[in-house]
């Protein structure tokens, strides 16, 4: 008996002990394909794999099997229906019990707490595969299981795995193969993986655009400036600032600066107004601010040592002219909002006493191919540095480096010891992960690259521009205090989250939402608008469906069932319907009684929504947005008050609302 009470505490307090690791956010994946394994961590679970592609970027195409193992952290104890759509073989098991096989759902009693997950999906014989878990109780319809609600705890296996990635996205993005090339390694440009091979910034009208001062200190130490730059120290040993001049002489050689007119300093504070609402407080520190940043925002306060003001202007009116892989997204600024915030930019930066140092520019000519700069910037080949081969033969040497003896002359990318590692992980594999990618990698590192939740919140977790909004406040509360007119932009409206965005957006339109071709505004009530990044919007909106276990295009839908559309028109009316039509415009009809502005227009809710998306937001839009405007019409069994329609059934009668949506030109 003894016995038996010492191994159920010894259990226990194994058990506690596990409880009391670190739990992340997502689920651990495992990918097996032949006697190759591969890990990362997905938000949901959820997988979209087209025929003939590989799951994961370091594994080849062909047969392989996902295995998921996490926790499910229920809110509550109680009972929940799991279900999944898959095209292969899908298994779940939770707290150790098998609850699913196939499609077939099953009820399932969850802990309140962490409920121990693991699954488990075999490619389809044929066609793509996929699978997506959803889940329901007496409280909600049938959704996705939540992402805020899925955790893991990592291995050193999947650490490991997570660490080569970070080194392969490096590789990248540092284009180290400009440098150092091998034709048997690196794809040719344009293939593999998209952020392979970009170049850097066109070296072309500097001297029109930067000041020599600031450009010769930018050569010299990008990292002083500019922290996390991808621009690395190209220079070292004594004559490192006479080189930084030389070639920064060399750059802006007969090249004389627009003719500076003054900026109107009177517009600063409209700049700074649009530097809050546009949300650019969101990815920048102001100007003005000094120190480190809690939120690790980029610092602006050298723009006025940096920037001749005309072009500043041009820039923030097309971010992307020599630099079509920039992070910096395209507003479509009229010149006037381009002016009002350069000069808030301008006026609030300071001036560094910069040391003048002539430079020669013929010797920056020469310094221009020796240093490499081409191959970068221009995407020249390189002639002066070691191949890749030799250089993974170096070991801890040139780049690499941790030190000036290990690095001698090569470039100093500021490495810190992670990043340093993460490259070493990578390399040491046989980079075949370079020439091929999957959507949904590609997805959720460009969430990363370009801040998305800077403006947005994702998974839970707020945005950085809603944590800076006291800020945001001073810079709106400079301007004179105006009263709202309805139908105008409020600052306080949330922005869209982006927990559901490859579930929710047809891929079409949201691909050219995001590259800023759409020509209108659905939400006119932000006080912002979604900027443009028109280099990453394909991948981008490709691998957010991926990421939701969906394709790339639906199902094509019949023409809309006239019976429907009739009643789906009353539906949205105000006799015998759910009076839809006092807040949204239906086309070119205009809402009957807007408070404050209008919704979003219904037809371009068709435009813009999967059918699946629209269905589940319809009969539970707080679940999805709590801060939403939207209100609930069924009730938890799917039950509306309108018993007349469809016996009261709500998915009928809101697909009857769809087809008429459908059915206006």
């Amino acid at each position: 008996m003894l016995l038996r009470r010492f191994f159920f505490l010894f259990a226990l307090s194994v058990s506690l002990s596990l409880s009391a690791q670190t739990s992340t956010a997502g689920l651990a994946v495992t990918f097996v394909a032949g006697d190759q394994t591969d890990q990362r961590v997905d938000r949901l679970l959820s997988l979209y794999v087209p025929a003939g592609q590989s799951p994961t970027p370091f594994l080849q195409a062909g047969p392989f099997t996902a295995q998921w193992s996490g926790e499910i952290q229920s809110p509550i104890r109680g009972t929940f229906l799991l279900s999944a759509e898959t095209s292969g073989n899908f298994k779940l098991n939770i707290n150790g019990q098998p609850i699913l096989l196939g499609t077939a759902g099953k009820a399932v009693q969850l802990n309140k707490g962490a409920n121990v997950l693991t699954a488990e999906l075999t490619r389809a014989t044929s066609g793509d595969t996929f699978v997506r878990l959803h889940w329901s109780s007496k409280d909600f319809p049938k959704e996705p299981v939540p992402p805020t609600l899925l955790t893991h705890t990592s291995t050193p296996k999947l650490a490991n795995a997570l660490q080569r990635r970070e080194g392969r996205l490096l590789f990248a993005q540092l284009n180290c193969a400009a440098c150092h090339s091998d034709a048997s390694l690196i794809p040719i440009k344009g293939q593999g993986m998209p952020e392979l091979g970009q170049n850097a910034p066109l070296l072309a009208e500097l001297g029109t655009k930067y000041k020599t001062a600031f450009l010769a200190d930018w050569i010299f130490d990008p990292h002083a400036i500019r922290p996390h730059t991808l621009m690395p120290k190209i220079f070292s040993g004594t004559d490192a600032n006479q080189k930084a001049a030389d070639l920064a002489a060399m750059l802006t050689q007969g090249a004389a600066p627009v003719a500076e007119k003054p900026l109107d300093l009177k517009l600063a504070p409209q700049g700074g107004a649009l530097f809050a609402n546009l949300g650019c407080i969101g990815c920048h520190q102001r100007p003005d601010a000094t120190g480190a940043d809690a939120h690790d925002r980029i610092p602006l306060g050298h723009l006025r040592d940096k920037w001749q003001p005309p072009a500043l202007i041009e820039f923030l009116k097309d971010p992307a002219k020599n630099y079509p892989a920039t992070r910096m997204p395209h507003f479509r600024l009229e010149n006037e909002e381009a002016t009002q915030l350069a000069s808030y930019l301008i006026a609030n930066s300071r001036v560094t006493k910069r040391e003048a140092i002539a430079g020669d520019a013929a010797r920056g000519a020469a310094l221009l191919v020796s240093a490499g700069c081409l191959n970068c910037h221009a995407g020249m080949p390189a002639t002066t540095q070691p191949t890749l081969a030799t250089v993974l033969k170096a070991g801890d040497k040139g780049c690499l480096g941790s030190d000036i003896a290990s690095r001698a002359a090569a470039p100093d990318f500021a490495f810190s010891p992670g990043q340093r590692d993460a490259l070493k992980a990578f390399l040491a594999t046989d980079l075949s992960s370079l020439k091929q990618d999957t959507p949904a990698e590609f997805a959720e590192r460009q969430i990363k690259n370009l801040n998305c939740t800077a403006c947005h919140a994702r998974d839970g977790q707020g945005s950085t521009w809603s944590k800076v909004d006291s800020e945001a406040k001073k810079l709106r509360d400079v301007l004179p205090a105006k009263e709202h007119v309805e139908g105008e932009a409020v600052p306080d409206a949330p922005v869209p989250p982006l927990t559901w965005l490859g579930e929710k957006l047809r891929n079409e339109w949201m691909s050219s939402f995001i590259a800023g071709k759409i020509d209108y505004k659905p939400r006119t009530w932000l006080i912002g608008r979604m900027p443009g990044f028109a280099h990453h919007a394909d991948g981008l909106a490709l691998g957010l469906n991926h990421q939701h276990g969906l394709p790339q295009k639906e199902a094509s839908e019949p023409e809309p069932n006239a019976e429907k559309v009739a009643i789906g028109e009353k539906l949205l009316g105000a006799d015998g319907g759910f009076n839809c039509i006092t807040c949204h415009a239906v086309g070119d009809t205009a809402a009957t009684a807007v408070f404050e502005a209008p919704a979003i227009n219904f037809v371009q809710s068709i435009e813009r929504l999967r059918k699946g998306y629209f269905q589940r937001w319809v009969m539970a839009p707080i679940r999805i947005e709590p801060e939403t405007k939207m209100p609930k019409y069924a009730d938890p069994e799917g039950m509306t008050q309108l018993t007349d329609t469809f016996d009261g059934k709500g998915a009928e009668q809101f697909d009857a609302i769809r087809e008429y949506l459908r059915s206006i030109k």
